[in-house]
């Protein structure tokens, strides 16, 4: 009887919490990948963050690339998921002005430079620790990624993982980089 009810209880949290990542946003209803969604007046924003070595990094380095801004967490399946298309991807536009950062949201240094050395992230990480940059740029989901394009403008936002290396992905993005950057 006893056993029976910790059981029971067991399954009613762990319903309880799916139901609670689910409102939030943190739980993917279903299976299919995100899409990007193009927005409707370009915006920009700051951003400007210490990377895994210390060191304060900006958007301006950036300037004339399109760059892909990856907000994520190593607990974020999803997020883990997406990083080998976001790889492949980076080696279809290696001809191109294009870039990749991922920033880390809300997590400790030693646990972000693990994930990164697991998953071979050779692009920029930065440290997000308390999340101000993901709220300021609007995110409520991981993973959300913006696109911007070479005037530092953001052009598509993606929320949920993306295939970035399906071929009309990599064809939007090679695009958007023979654009040339347009007057701030």
């Amino acid at each position: 009887m006893i056993i029976g009810t910790m059981t029971r209880d067991k399954h009613r949290t762990a319903a309880g919490i799916v139901l609670i990542l689910m409102v939030l946003g943190l739980y993917p209803l279903s299976g299919p990948a995100g899409e990007l969604s193009e927005v409707a007046v370009a915006q920009q924003f700051e951003l400007n963050l210490p990377d895994l070595s210390g060191q304060q990094r900006n958007l301006d380095e950036f300037a004339g690339k399109v760059l892909l801004v990856n907000f994520w967490a190593s607990w974020c399946r999803p997020c883990i998921e997406e990083v080998p298309g976001i790889l492949r991807l980076m080696e279809s536009m290696a001809d191109a002005p294009f870039a990749v950062i991922g920033v880390n949201v809300g997590e400790a240094e030693r646990r972000v430079q693990a994930t990164v050395k697991r998953l071979h992230m050779e692009f920029p990480i930065l440290l997000d620790k308390d999340s101000t940059s993901f709220k300021g740029w609007g995110a409520n989901v991981l993973p959300t990624a913006y696109v911007l394009d070479g005037s530092g403008r953001v052009r598509y936002v993606g929320h949920g993982p993306v295939e970035w290396d399906r071929d009309d992905m990599v064809n939007l993005l090679m695009q958007l980089a023979e654009q040339p950057p347009q007057g701030n």
